[in-house]
């Protein structure tokens, strides 16, 4: 594929203020900060959250493919995700369909391209399943390019299931979430102790270097997604890191510095991650 990487976002709109008051505040500053290293693409939508919901590219051939949007952790209704799907298809007619529901959140590809990482929903298959995952996972390797899918195990008590909130590559080094309760009680994976034995496996056998990333969660709203630093955005060209005006901001800013070349950008994201996301979840980079 041709290197011109372009991030698409959602541009602020009355129906978007209007569900997510803020967002054209952050919006401004946040785009400023992007066009300084890439070119960006605008996109009127009905919500913000592009990952989610915008074509995969598969990583070998640069084709688009279309999986089904129908979250079932949002209010979303019916006649809301069928227009988003309409629109998809008016914007993206040369995507072909990807015949799963899962959103892009719920992906993470690995450096060399090989691996999709993903948690496993019900929504996708249920455990046992086998024939459908089967399915599931020949389509996400026709859609996606990769080679393998690799499931870590549902999160219990985890009502939106986007793996991008537990762990993100940067360059060759997988940033895994590591857990600090407000008033500093508890310190550990945001994964449970299956979701680490299995992602270290994996990391032994691919030789993937696991980091800590310090997020903070607040346990009294699972859906805001503040102090989940790992929800960066890392492009071929800078490292966009959301900030939460809290005391960690600055521990994660050196953290990212210590292991990537790249130009570090703060990006403030206290008025838009208590809707339940950050960067990685606001943008989607294509290449052309």
């Amino acid at each position: 594929m041709c290197k011109n990487e372009i991030v698409y976002i959602a541009k602020p709109t009355w129906y978007t203020e209007n569900m997510y008051p803020g967002h054209r505040q952050f919006y401004v500053k946040f785009i400023a900060q992007l066009k300084e290293y890439h070119e960006v693409r605008e996109l009127e939508l009905p919500d913000i959250w592009v990952r989610d919901f915008l074509p995969f590219q598969n990583v070998q051939s640069g084709e688009l493919y279309q999986p089904y949007f129908a979250p079932r952790y949002a209010n979303y209704t019916a006649k809301f995700t069928n227009a988003i799907w309409m629109l998809m298809r008016n914007l993206f007619p040369q995507a072909k369909l990807c015949d799963v529901r899962i959103d892009g959140g719920n992906v993470v590809i690995s450096p060399d391209k090989k691996y999709a990482l993903c948690l496993q929903r019900q929504t996708l298959f249920r455990q046992k399943e086998t024939d459908k995952k089967v399915y599931v996972e020949n389509e996400l390797k026709r859609a996606l390019g990769v080679q393998e899918i690799l499931w870590l195990p549902r999160q219990i008590g985890d009502k939106i299931g986007h793996i991008d909130g537990y762990l993100q590559f940067l360059g060759n080094f997988l940033m895994e979430g590591i857990l600090e309760l407000y008033g500093g009680m508890t310190t550990g994976s945001l994964l449970d102790d299956k979701g680490v034995e299995m992602l270290y496996n994996w990391a032994t056998r691919e030789d993937w270097e696991i980091l800590h990333l310090l997020c903070k969660v607040n346990e009294k709203d699972w859906l805001d997604a503040t102090g989940i630093y790992v929800n960066f955005l890392e492009t071929s060209r800078a490292v966009f890191v959301p900030q939460f005006d809290l005391p960690e901001d600055d521990k994660v800013i050196s953290t990212i510095k210590e292991y990537s070349r790249k130009p570090v950008v703060r990006v403030d994201c206290s008025k838009i991650a208590k809707y339940g996301g950050a960067l990685h979840c606001l943008t989607r980079e294509y290449y052309e």
